[in-house]
């Protein structure tokens, strides 16, 4: 309660309306992946819709990293979300009209992850600039609770809308969200707004790009952390969006609602560990959060395809699978949050607020790619395989990156 208690109107301004625009992206996220799905009923297709981002990410994250530390951060970003809100707007009232085939969601994809990739530089950066240094790590703390609320919300709705709804009403829903969330943002008025540098408006795009790396050059922690993570969320990311959805949806045959259920219960977890967490993060060092939190994923990882292997095999129910790989997704989110926590409050406590936006946008940049090659894999190899074969590689990949991370994190402290 005291954490609570001391934060700002500013700060809970921002919650709500982060809270509306997360849910207006998971909700979209969740549709479009049941829509093309049921219409290509092939992993791979599923896939490269979820990895095609990887272009804009790579052309627009040089741009919109540094361009994060130039503008007033939540003016940018209500712009932003009202953009999208335009685009969804637009989308809505076409598919009232006309059938929306592939091409149509891939550009719908692409131009909503142009908007993101602007927009993640200053979310990264903007608690700084509402809260007190001291109240930072509440702030980002409670941010997480925020996440859970809509991560728990937001499978249940898709699913609703999908199965009562078009898809094109979905679109408009969703706009609605983000106009909803640009309207909260215009209200915000940052009290501890970093100072921009006069001199950065002198120096190229290019050259601050490369201040952000070489920023993370300059930093232990950063500079194994970026060299570990895209492959732990090529690894980990792909199993569940590609490998168990496809399990649970295609091979399981579960309904909408049931796959909205299972997601909405394995998102409770990040509702309630943040809660037990913090003292942790505080207590314990990050890279030792981090490393024995991936071990732990790889080996909970193993398990949802020991799972999937009986399931598929007949050995075991199918919903007696399902429950099982519902409480191990659990664990994995339980290991993930703090990895997660501790890795977001020493990126925002050891970065100058100057350099935040661009420092997050390079670590973004490489996260990105990650995802996008992992998802890709993904979906090739359950089209060829077995679906608890490519499990299986997602448990092998996240366990070997952590013991990467740990023999470099070793290394950089002799």
């Amino acid at each position: 309660m005291k954490t609570i208690r001391g934060l700002n109107k500013d700060y809970w301004l921002y919650w709500f309306a982060s809270s509306a625009s997360m849910a207006a992206s998971n909700i979209l996220q969740y549709v479009l992946s049941l829509y093309v799905l049921e219409i290509t009923g092939s992993a791979t297709l599923f896939a490269s819709m979820l990895s095609v981002i990887i272009f804009p990410r790579l052309l627009l994250t040089p741009i919109a990293g540094v361009a994060a530390d130039r503008v007033k951060k939540i003016r940018f970003m209500s712009w932003i979300v009202f953009g999208e809100g335009v685009v969804l707007a637009i989308y809505c009232i076409f598919g009232n009209f006309f059938s929306l085939q592939l091409p149509w969601i891939y550009l719908l994809v692409i131009v909503l992850e142009m908007g993101e990739v602007f927009y993640s530089g200053p979310a990264a950066a903007i608690l700084p600039e509402l809260v007190t240094e001291d109240k930072l790590k509440d702030a980002i703390s409670v941010s997480k609770v925020d996440d859970g609320i809509v991560v728990v919300i937001a499978p249940i709705a898709a699913a609703f809308i999908y199965e009562t709804l078009t898809l094109s009403w979905a679109f408009g829903i969703v706009a609605g969200l983000n106009f909803f969330a640009c309207v909260l943002q215009k209200l915000i008025r940052p009290k501890y707004e970093a100072k921009r540098n006069d001199a950065d408006k002198k120096t190229t795009y290019v050259a601050d790009f490369k201040e952000g790396i070489s920023c993370i050059g300059n930093d232990k922690f950063l500079r194994v952390f970026i060299k570990v993570l895209p492959v732990v969320d090529a690894f980990f990311g792909a199993t569940f969006s590609v490998s168990v959805l496809y399990l649970l949806r295609e091979s399981y045959q579960l309904s909408s609602y049931a796959y909205g259920i299972y997601c909405s219960v394995t998102a409770c977890m990040s509702m309630i560990i943040p809660i037990f967490v913090v003292p942790i993060v505080k207590k314990y060092p990050a890279g030792k959060i981090f490393s024995i939190s991936t071990m732990l994923i790889a080996i909970e990882i193993a398990g949802i395809g020991v799972c999937a292997f009986l399931g598929v095999n007949g050995l075991i129910p199918i919903m007696v699978s399902v429950v099982l790989i519902t409480i191990l997704d659990c664990m994995t989110i339980a290991e993930a949050i703090p990895m997660q926590m501790a890795s977001s409050i020493l990126l925002q406590t050891g970065v100058e607020k100057e350099k935040l936006g661009r420092v997050s946008s390079v670590i973004s940049m490489a996260a990105i790619a990650g995802v996008a090659a992992g998802e890709m894999l993904f979906g090739f190899l359950n089209d060829i395989t077995n679906v608890w074969i490519p499990i299986f590689v997602g448990a092998a990949g996240v366990g070997a990156a952590s013991l990467v991370y740990w023999k470099k994190l070793l290394k950089e402290n002799k």
